[in-house]
């Protein structure tokens, strides 16, 4: 009983200061800049929407959410349909070099973004990718193919190999196998892989800050950026700003929570 107590009490003031940034924040958002001083848990005396009128308008932060939306999306389905494809093949099929390419490719897990960023910056503007889209969207797919490998290679690897041999002998392909059998059946490795990729994407700040010096390319953490130096004397606006920043994230990973426990413990349990 004891034990059980304390372990409340340690989730419980974990809980605390997990939410009070983001509640601080959002209380801030809607107050005005005088009632920041007189307590960060009081509630606004009138609660002033136009912070996000003016954020999302004057802060020109509805184009950097939709820049942010676009990447992401364009990032996270490719990632996840090419990580299947990747993770299938190392999985299922032995050929030359096979395990030398799959170290090579995990090498992806070990180099940090900022030693590849300035000969990245080179390479884009080579190709004439600088302030677009696309030098967005193909790094940052590229860099999420090596945990996205991994993890659905041993989503794979913990389906028994029975499943893939019935399909064989019913005359499936290795393309019918992997779409309507072993895709099915990795559904919580997909759905974590999804989440995870597009949480780093949508706080991805470094590349966009690089590849992206025109606002109209721009995603939201380096759109922040800007409006906090424009805004600095607006402490509520900024606040507001901020919160249009995570809270597509909080929405996002509590509709998909237990899907991403799923997917965790059963590559847990069966790895």
């Amino acid at each position: 009983m004891t034990r059980r107590l304390l372990s409340y009490v340690v989730l419980s003031l974990g809980l605390v200061l997990a939410v009070a940034p983001f509640l601080v924040t959002i209380l801030a958002s809607f107050k005005a800049g005088v009632e920041l001083v007189q307590g960060p848990f009081r509630l606004p005396e009138t609660w002033r929407y136009e912070n996000y009128v003016t954020a999302w308008v004057d802060g020109n932060l509805g184009r950097f959410f939709f820049n942010s939306v676009f990447v992401t999306v364009l990032v996270v389905v490719p990632s996840v349909l090419l990580s299947a494809m990747t993770g299938y093949a190392f999985a299922r099929f032995r050929f030359p070099g096979s395990g030398i390419i799959f170290g090579v490719l995990l090498l992806g897990l070990v180099v940090p973004l900022q030693a590849l960023v300035v000969p990245l910056f080179y390479l884009l503007r080579e190709l004439h990718l600088l302030n677009t889209f696309w030098g967005l969207i193909l790094p940052q797919i590229a860099m999420s193919l090596s945990f996205g490998t991994l993890l659905m290679r041993q989503a794979f690897v913990a389906i028994p190999r029975e499943v893939v041999e019935a399909s064989i002998v019913d005359g499936a392909s290795s393309w019918t196998t992997l779409w309507r059998i072993l895709f099915p059946l990795a559904r919580p490795a997909l759905g974590t892989l999804a989440l995870m990729l597009f949480v780093w994407t949508w706080n991805e700040f470094l590349l966009p800050l690089v590849v992206s010096v025109e606002p109209e390319y721009q995603t939201l953490p380096v759109g922040l950026l800007n409006f906090q130096q424009q805004w600095t004397s607006n402490l509520p606006v900024i606040a507001a700003g901020s919160t249009i920043i995570f809270l597509p994230l909080t929405v996002v990973f509590l509709i998909f929570q237990q899907q991403l426990v799923r997917g965790i413990t059963a590559g847990a349990v069966k790895g």
